[in-house]
């Protein structure tokens, strides 16, 4: 399935350094599937410090070597696609856009060489991806800024019919101190929520990048930081679930054990990490640098069912990331939410070469399990507008919840052959009883 075999948002972005990765790792944007995509959007631009002006952050890739232009070139192969322009990010910090969004004259000045950008280079829109207003040397009045700046930009974007959206933060303490959420629901299109980077070698002990739900052994404090949470906390505070788009980590967070023989949830672990051959980042291992490792390596696998995600280790070598399995189980989610659609941080880390078997198997899993979805709501919306007049047999399946963790998709449990669904068993902290 491709995104034509649904109507929900899938955004992907694109990290434009992953073409200096080594060997099987480099990703250009010839190596971009754009049927896999409603939206791309190309990682990153940066702002000038003096000039409070829009630049590239890489010229010789973005302008020599035709970056932008091969961007826009995908939509010859899907007419459909929107390709936007992300400004930010985290290496570009907070500090100079919170200086940026306090002035109206500098914003203007922002907003003014943004659409000059964006109608150079035939972009369909601006992705603002500020990390984060009021945080990280920012300032308390960045939150009404903010929205000051979503609105001149919108107010600027409506001629041209330009895409507005932003990277919003998935911490509830993030969310509070940068975000006026009715507000910025006004004037944004879509809200990407970085669902991911929940956890990480910075905690020194293990923990998932992404859990979907939380483990009832977690501390008040823990238990906000996962998928569920974040996305409900949002809801709960005035976000559109028909403009929230659930992000997902096509990644994952890779911890050194201090000691091999605990190789569980919340075990001791060294301040500094691993890298991968190709992302070579401490911490951080793309998909494609896992599902090789799993391939080539004697890797143990276990699946933590409360957070409903996988993770493996190796001695005393710890990686928490999502497969197949747990991204179907997270879209199954957003749909229940009646969200947006999902975007994917990001696709130069999925298995694009197909090294471990086909190409792109998360993306291509994402669009199945959306076109799925679309699927079983069709046939829904059929059967209740053709009455039957047969008996009702009620039959029930039972079903445990292992499945998710074998090879085959949780899709494949299909609601219409059963009228009652038994799901064993309850889960009480890491165990199944």
């Amino acid at each position: 399935e491709t995104v034509e075999d649904h109507e929900q948002a899938v955004v992907c972005y694109v990290a434009t350094w992953a073409v200096y990765r080594p060997s099987r790792g480099r990703f250009s944007l010839d190596d971009v599937d754009p049927l896999l995509c409603t939206h791309l959007v190309y990682s990153f631009l940066g702002m000038d410090n003096k000039t409070y002006t829009l630049m590239p952050l890489d010229y010789e890739y973005d302008v020599n070597k035709g970056g932008f232009e091969k961007a826009i070139g995908l939509k010859k192969v899907n007419p459909r696609l929107k390709v936007t322009v992300a400004v930010g990010g985290w290496t570009e910090g907070s500090e100079k856009y919170s200086r940026m969004a306090s002035s109206p004259k500098l914003r203007k000045t922002f907003i003014d060489s943004a659409a000059a950008f964006l109608r150079k280079n035939n972009f369909d829109g601006l992705d603002l991806d500020w990390e984060y207003p009021a945080n990280r040397g920012g300032k308390p009045e960045d939150k009404e800024n903010f929205v000051h700046l979503l609105r001149e930009m919108k107010e600027a974007f409506q001629p041209y019919q330009w895409i507005l959206t932003a990277a919003v933060g998935a911490g509830s303490s993030t969310i509070d101190t940068a975000y006026d959420i009715p507000k910025m629901s006004e004037y944004l299109d879509l809200i990407h929520m970085m669902g991911y980077d929940y956890h990480g070698k910075w905690d020194q002990e293990t923990g998932h990048n992404a859990p979907l739900y939380a483990r009832i052994d977690e501390s008040p404090v823990q238990q906000t930081l996962n998928v569920n949470f974040s996305v409900h906390y949002y809801l709960s505070q005035g976000a559109p679930p028909e403009k929230f788009v659930l992000g997902l980590g096509l990644y994952g967070r890779t911890f050194l054990l201090t000691n091999s023989s605990n190789p569980g949830i919340g075990a001791p672990a060294r301040k500094s990490a691993f890298a991968g051959p190709y992302t070579r980042e401490d911490g951080f291992l793309g998909y494609n640098e896992i599902c090789e490792k799993l391939l080539t390596e004697k890797w143990s696998l276990a699946w933590q069912a409360a957070h409903q995600a996988p993770y493996m280790f190796k001695d005393n070598m710890w990686v928490s990331f999502d497969d197949v399995n747990s991204l179907g189980l997270k879209v199954a989610f957003a749909q229940r939410l009646g969200l947006a659609g999902v975007m994917v941080w990001s696709m130069d880390t999925d298995d694009f070469s197909g090294q471990c078997g086909n190409r792109y198997p998360l993306l291509n899993s994402i669009n199945r399990n959306l076109a799925l979805h679309a699927k079983s709501r069709f046939q829904e919306r059929v059967s209740t507008t053709r009455p039957t007049m047969r008996p009702i047999t009620q039959t029930s399946k039972q079903s445990t919840p292992w499945p998710s963790v074998r090879p085959s998709s949780p899709s494949s449990l299909w609601p219409s052959i059963s009228d009652n669904l038994l799901f064993f068993f309850i889960i009480i902290s890491d165990r199944l009883l």
